[in-house]
């Protein structure tokens, strides 16, 4: 943990829950929706070995193409571990239709998504990893296995500044290639604005979002944070086409939670209520 205990921090949800989303971009019988499911490591929980090694691979192919994350040396198991699971990690796994309609049969799911209740949450089994709330149930009716067309995305979410700036957290985002083309990078942001303010944060700060990256760019714009500032060039980044490297500026990225996060009940309090 870069910063050891963070004060100040508490998880006013109580346990959070997982979330179905809908997936808007190329939607099939075999991609439906995607199922988040959080993921305390301070709480005890663990993943399972294939995959970590999984989203492991996954970063350090994003930092082979350098373009996104500033890291320039891939990195060990254990390395990648301390940076991207020290504090609380969102794992977004794909849902078949079938899947979807046995979680949510009732009707069809909003943008900014629907939780599940722990009953639910309790019929799925994903791969053998030992997340508690997924332990509640010996007879899983849906089998998520860690499988390249099963994990659609991760991304960490922690404190980004020490001590009394520790209520800003930070998130890094990870898409792998193998499930791009679906608009899960809007998906996951839209989630960060539920799970940001649900593990206590009151907003959050992206240092680097490269102004290259200008599909980053709009997104976060578009979901209401500010670009605070920026940063002249800010990152060594490797050009698209491969031919050498390229100097790019960065932009300081702010959100309040308080003004664009979202609840799904009055009692959860906060802004950005969700009506069912």
């Amino acid at each position: 943990m870069a910063y050891g205990k963070v004060r100040g921090i508490s998880k006013p949800l109580g346990d959070v829950p997982a979330r179905i989303y809908p997936i808007e971009t190329n939607a099939s019988e075999a991609r439906a929706a995607i199922l988040t499911v959080p993921v305390d490591f301070n709480a005890g929980d663990e993943l399972d070995a294939s995959l970590v090694k999984k989203l492991h691979d996954d970063f350090n192919e994003a930092i082979d193409e350098g373009r996104t994350y500033p890291q320039e040396d891939v990195m060990t198991v254990e390395t990648y571990q301390g940076y991207f699971m020290s504090y609380d990690l969102v794992l977004g796994f794909i849902l078949t239709k079938s899947q979807l309609d046995s979680l949510h049969p009732s009707s069809d799911v909003p943008a900014l998504g629907v939780p599940l209740a722990p009953s639910q949450l309790s019929s799925v089994k994903i791969g053998t990893s030992k997340i508690r709330a997924l332990a509640q149930s010996s007879t899983a009716s849906i089998n998520l296995p860690n499988q390249f067309d099963t994990y659609a995305f991760a991304y960490y979410i922690k404190p980004n500044y020490p001590g009394r700036s520790s209520h800003l957290c930070n998130g890094g985002f990870m898409v792998p290639s193998s499930t791009r083309g679906l608009g899960l990078g809007r998906i996951a942001a839209r989630s960060f604005l539920f799970y940001g303010p649900a593990v206590g944060y009151r907003g959050s700060v992206f240092n680097l979002v490269y102004a290259s990256n200008e599909a980053s760019v709009r997104l976060w714009t578009k979901l209401g944070f500010t670009n605070v500032g920026r940063i002249p060039e800010a990152g060594r980044l490797k050009k698209v086409d491969g031919d050498g490297e390229e100097y790019v500026d960065a932009w300081v990225v702010h959100g309040d939670f308080r003004k664009i996060g979202y609840k799904d009940s009055e009692e959860q309090g906060g802004v950005g209520i969700v009506k069912s």
